[in-house]
């Protein structure tokens, strides 16, 4: 009897030693060269490394160690990529930069961000200032 409880023993343990291992399959790594806003929350230029759950692949930990940055954010499928490119998508509105989307194949991330209230006012105070809104500004992910 001690033997099969030491086995179940070990079986769980094995399990939960494993999960941390699994819990974090979907990462990227990108260089970004200027600060950036993911929804309401601005983040400082640096190396990010961005990453999801297999099982809530939608809510990603966005991280920068050196600046100490850790935030979750949640994206929503990427319907409209054709292809996935290995790229960060930001719009850019004068001299802010939006995080718009994640297109990565190997690490199975493609998702958009929502517009945030913060990029619609921003990009509205281009438009009334007779700017021309540019087209997206793409990071490739290392």
């Amino acid at each position: 009897m001690k033997n099969i409880a030491a086995i179940a023993l070990f079986v769980v343990a094995t399990f939960i030693a494993a999960g941390p291992a699994h819990a974090q399959d979907h990462l990227v790594k990108a260089t970004v060269p200027f600060n950036f806003t993911v929804g309401d929350q601005a983040l400082p230029s640096g190396t990010y490394t961005i990453g999801s759950r297999m099982t809530t692949a939608d809510v990603l930990a966005i991280r920068n160690w050196d600046k100490k940055v850790n935030i979750l954010s949640m994206g929503l499928p990427n319907q409209g990529n054709p292809g996935h490119d290995n790229t960060l998508v930001f719009h850019k509105y004068g001299n802010q930069y939006y995080l718009s989307e994640i297109r990565s194949e190997g690490a199975s991330i493609d998702v958009r961000f929502p517009v945030s209230k913060a990029e619609k006012r921003a990009k509205s105070q281009v438009e009334e200032a007779g700017l021309s809104v540019n087209d997206p500004v793409l990071i490739a992910l290392n």
